[in-house]
């Protein structure tokens, strides 16, 4: 008997709370442990620990195969029929083991004959390698059951961080370091699958059932190898063509500038399967309504975030991360625009192109990027170093966000699109001057960083909160609804 309990999905609002949250956790928990790491383990260290990390991505990539957003969305769209959902799942699951032990294997190959320097943490890599075929969070999300999600997998993060503090003390530490952080993904995982097997019982199903899964498989797939290409292979190139140092610090200024885009991402997240629903049931409305939504996030958080990384990332990396990685400072204001550019991109791929299942488009998109960004990367990188892959990637995510523009032009209004996004930067400006007018008259510490962030942000919240109030309609709502739903969780609306 399956139990409905896990198959009924739980709010949007609740989602979108449980879901910011743990983005919240997973974000700030490493914030806190960074500074720790670069003083103790050193760019050196890191820089090994990020190259083996990104060489072990791409065997996940393969071992995933597309199926977390496949898995999302077909769950998404077959949850009302229990008997479909249980074949649906155990045949898609059966596809994904295969994958998985499948790229371990090869893995191992690579690690044994091929890899050669570093093959000691590259071997602990396996288990992160290993880790993908835990994964199923995309049932949870296609049945948007993100409160499971979130509560397991911080309880697991927050151990993650108690072992780091407790074991890792110098950069001979390296190999402990990377035991951890792998096996606290395998772990996330493994937490969850005794409710989601027991909740789906296994059913018969057919290779056919398991062909059914083949061709959107490999098309997201395929996707996913684009934008790894793009996204992870720039850390690889630096690797190749310039330090493991110069990898550590991009991937310590890049850790930064992801934190406001995990937290656009957020909405994306949780309004995707509405999504995916809305577009089975030709609802271009609901689907409309699901972008406005996510537009409005996007312009409100990146627009805020870019600004105002960008005043404060030079004292900012100096205090946070310590002199020896200064150079983040610099980094990170070049790399900000990608906070908006991904961002925009991301809500055009939650709100149309995946739910309506146009792949193979966004796969021509995603190709396309990775070969801007790999020919800029390649040319660059020996000459500017760190900004020759900062450029590529930029390059790489600003051609794939006006081609998803172009294709969903009968869908999404460019006109009304920058006019949400206009406000915001004139906001975001004024803010950016402002901070930058009171680093003028501040001594270079903590006390003077923390005022310049406090400024900032009473500047911008103010100035954003009179635009939405006063002029912006949607806004308006949004800041209505959530003052009501503030108000039901602290049982202010109920009659005694």
């Amino acid at each position: 008997m399956i139990k409905n309990s896990l198959l009924n999905p739980d709010s949007a609002k609740q989602n979108f709370a449980f879901q910011f949250l743990y983005q919240a956790a997973i974000l700030v928990i490493p914030l806190i442990v960074s500074p720790y790491l670069t003083r103790t383990l050193g760019s050196n260290s890191l820089g090994v620990y990020t190259y083996t990390y990104s060489i072990a991505y791409y065997f996940v990539i393969v071992a995933m195969l597309g199926i977390n957003r496949h898995g999302q969305r077909i769950i998404a769209q077959k949850r009302e029929d229990l008997t479909v959902l249980r074949k649906t799942f155990w045949s898609l699951l059966c596809v994904h083991l295969i994958a998985s032990v499948l790229s371990l294997a090869v893995y191992f190959i690579y690690v044994i004959w091929i890899c050669g320097s570093d093959q000691n943490i590259a071997i602990i890599q396996g288990i992160y390698v290993f880790s993908a075929a835990l994964d199923i969070t995309w049932v949870l999300q296609g049945l948007e059951k993100f409160r499971i999600i979130a509560v397991r997998n911080l309880i697991v993060k927050l151990l993650e961080t108690v072992c780091i503090f407790t074991f890792v003390r110098s950069p001979a530490d390296t190999a402990i370091y990377t035991i951890i952080m792998c096996a606290s993904v395998c772990l996330g995982y493994l937490v969850m699958l005794p409710q989601i097997l027991s909740a789906i019982p296994p059913i018969r199903f057919s290779v056919q059932d398991m062909a059914e899964h083949i061709k959107p498989l490999f098309t997201l797939f395929a996707a996913s190898v684009a934008v790894t290409l793009y996204t992870v292979f720039d850390k690889t190139l630096l690797g190749f063509l310039s330090t493991k140092d110069n990898v550590a610090f991009y991937e310590y200024s890049d850790n930064i500038v992801k934190v406001p885009r995990h937290f656009i991402g957020v909405i994306g997240t949780v309004l995707f399967p509405r999504a995916c629903v809305y577009a089975s049931n030709n609802d271009l409305k609901g689907m409309r309504k699901t972008y406005d939504s996510c537009l409005i996030v996007t312009c409100f958080i990146g627009f805020a975030s870019c600004f105002g990384l960008a005043a404060v990332a030079d004292l900012f990396a100096t205090i946070y991360y310590g002199e020896s990685f200064a150079i983040c400072g610099p980094v990170i204001i070049s790399m900000c625009p990608l906070i908006l550019i991904i961002g925009l991109g991301e809500t055009v791929r939650d709100s149309f192109i995946y739910p309506l299942k146009k792949d193979v488009t966004m796969v021509r998109i995603l190709t396309a990027n990775a070969v801007v960004n790999l020919i800029l990367s390649y040319l660059l990188i020996p000459v500017l170093g760190i900004y020759g892959a900062v450029v590529g990637t930029i390059a790489a995510e600003t051609v794939g966000l006006v081609a998803e523009f172009i294709v969903c032009r009968k869908y999404i209004s460019i006109s009304d699109t920058l006019k949400n996004c206009l406000p915001f930067a004139g906001i975001g400006l004024i803010m950016y001057a402002i901070v930058r007018i009171t680093a003028h008259y501040m001594a270079a510490s903590i006390a003077g960083l923390l005022l310049q962030i406090g400024v900032g942000a009473f500047v911008y919240l103010f100035l954003a909160f009179l635009y939405g109030y006063f002029f912006n309609d949607l806004m308006q709502r949004t800041f209505l609804e959530v003052i009501g739903w503030i108000k039901d969780r602290m049982g202010i609306n109920h009659k005694s």
